[in-house]
């Protein structure tokens, strides 16, 4: 979605063929939705359930082929195809097995908070090391490994590591969902304050998206959050700091944001959990 929205806005006539029923599956709706519809406002097009399969080369382009779960076969044409289905470690060009270094069924070499593999000697970090499969990630998992190579105390909880989509409107995210907190055991409580009642974002003329922290009723302590919207990427690391330092809500709302910036949106949102807001 991120290639689809930029090469639209470059002029491109883009087409989005997935193979579930949304565009972005792995996200809630009330995200995917925002992100969509946008999209779809900048002209991009879009083919829901359906699974490619092969391609076929024509004149100077190229035909897709895609079939739904009955086995009909569409046809799209087109000048240039990207492949978007995940990542995946490329662990399979060494011989990890000699180093007793232990991997998972998707080949991903298993570690622990210290980035040290099944081999204690041998650590892994970024992408072979799995999930998040983010660089900034990779980049802590770094240091955490360096620092245990060198003696010192250190650890990664991966609960407060952010998460951008750069669409637009950007999208970010950090912990538990309202759903995986209450999988994991919790009672959630959700705040959330909508874009169109920030000042700031009305004047930039970009009020689609949200602000949604999700906490523990019982502690108070924020689990999570979701941020849609302008700057998201950025939003979301005042919530992964809160998650991190295992900040209560209290400790969000008594904290001063300026006005008029898209940050008291968070602030909002993090009243709204307590009955609190005045914008929302």
């Amino acid at each position: 979605m991120e290639l689809a929205t930029a090469y639209q806005k470059l002029g491109a006539d883009v087409t989005v063929i997935e193979q579930r029923e949304d565009a972005m599956p792995a996200y809630g709706a009330s995200v995917t939705e925002v992100v969509r519809e946008r999209a779809k406002d900048l002209g991009v097009e879009f083919a829901f359930g359906l699974t490619a399969i092969d391609w076929e080369p024509a004149g100077k382009g190229l035909t897709l082929l895609a079939e739904t779960d009955d086995r009909t076969v569409a046809e799209f044409g087109a000048e240039t195809c990207l492949v978007a289905v995940g990542r995946e470690p490329v662990t399979d060009t060494v011989n990890l097995a000699a180093a007793d270094i232990e991997t998972d069924g998707r080949g991903i070499i298993i570690t622990d908070n210290k980035a040290r593999t099944s081999a204690d000697h041998i650590f892994a970090v970024g992408d072979a090391a799995g999930d998040p499969m983010l660089a900034h990630a990779a980049f802590a998992e770094g240091e955490v490994a360096a620092e245990v190579i060198a003696g010192e105390p250190a650890a990664l909880d991966h609960r407060g590591v952010p998460a951008a989509v750069f669409t637009d409107p950007e999208v970010g995210t950090v912990g538990l969902t309202e759903f995986e907190a209450r999988e994991a055991g919790f009672d959630p409580v959700v705040g959330e304050m909508p874009l169109r009642a920030s000042g700031r974002a009305m004047t930039l003329g970009d009020t689609d998206g949200f602000v949604r922290v999700v906490a523990d009723n019982d502690g108070g302590f924020v689990l999570g959050g979701e941020v849609v919207g302008p700057e998201a990427s950025e939003l979301i690391a005042t919530l992964g700091i809160a998650v991190e330092l295992g900040a209560t809500l209290e400790d969000v709302a008594k904290t001063i944001h300026v006005h008029p910036t898209l940050s008291e949106a968070v602030h909002e949102a993090v009243k709204n959990a307590r009955d609190q807001s005045v914008h929302c």
